[in-house]
C-alpha cells in the first residue's frame, strides 16, 4: 500500500497537481490548510486546518495493513495518541507546523509531511510517501 501525504498547501493547486502527476498511490491524504474545496484537491482526502473555510472534518482515519492511520491538522497530544493506540491506530499524521517530522516508538509512528508550498524547515516544499509491504512501513520525504 502506498500513501501520499501533503499539508499546508495554502491555495497552491499547481503543487498538488504536480504531486499527483509524480506519485501514483492507493491513498492520498491532506493534513489541512489546503484552503481549497474537496473537489479541487481530489483525490486527496483532507482534514480541516486553521485556514480552511470548507467543511472538512477534524480527523480522518483509514485502515492500513499495519493498523489504522489518523490525520489531523494540529499536533497530537500524548493523551490523544494513547487513546488512539488503544483503538488500534499505529500511524499519526499532522500538519500545521510546516516542518517535516518522523518519529517512531515500539507501537506507533508520528509524521508531519512539512509544507508543500510554505516550508519553515528549508527552501523546498515537501511531502511524505509511506509504503507498507509485508507488514513493514517505510517512508520518504520528497521535495517539490
Amino acid at each position: 500500500m502506498k500513501i501520499v501525504i501533503v499539508s499546508d498547501t495554502h491555495r497552491d493547486l499547481t503543487k498538488i497537481q504536480e504531486v499527483l502527476r509524480t506519485e501514483k498511490a492507493d491513498l492520498y491524504l491532506h493534513a489541512g490548510d489546503s484552503c481549497l474545496s474537496a473537489n479541487e484537491i481530489y483525490p486527496f482526502i483532507s482534514v480541516k486546518g486553521n485556514c480552511d473555510y470548507f467543511p472538512y472534518t477534524a480527523f480522518v482515519s483509514e485502515y492500513t495493513p499495519i493498523g489504522k492511520i489518523v490525520v489531523k491538522h494540529y499536533p497530537f497530544t500524548l493523551e490523544e495518541i494513547n487513546t488512539f493506540v488503544e483503538r488500534g491506530y499505529s500511524i499519526f499524521v499532522f500538519g500545521h507546523t510546516h516542518k517535516k517530522l518522523s518519529y517512531k516508538t515500539d507501537s506507533y509512528y508520528v509524521f508531519n509531511p512539512g509544507s508543500l508550498t510554505l516550508p519553515r524547515d528549508g527552501d523546498e516544499g515537501s511531502y511524505l510517501v509511506l509504503n507498507i509491504e509485508n507488514n513493514k512501513l517505510t517512508f520518504e520525504f520528497k521535495n517539490i
